[in-house]
């Protein structure tokens, strides 16, 4: 069990690099929004999953990445209308 919670910790420290990165730069030209929606839609679903499961660490990390991406998302949102 341990190692689903650390393994959780470890992706999502390395999502947030990654949007952190996007927010410090403001640069939308690495993002691909195919990628961006697909990741929201799998994380969402597998958060699912893990409920009917009962697997509190996969619950975490895919409701926390579905946040992240949904930071992701805005950022590009926000940046695309900016650059109109």
């Amino acid at each position: 069990m341990m190692v689903g919670w650390i393994g959780a910790t470890l992706l999502l420290f390395g999502w947030v690099l990654e949007t952190s990165t996007t927010i410090k730069t403001e640069s939308i030209d690495a993002l691909n929004l195919k990628f961006v929606l697909l990741s929201l839609m799998g994380s969402t679903m597998l958060a699912a999953h893990s409920y009917n499961i009962g697997d509190g660490a996969f619950l975490f990390l895919n409701l926390s990445l579905a946040a992240i991406i949904l930071v992701e998302l805005g950022v590009y949102i926000y940046k695309s209308r900016v650059n109109l």
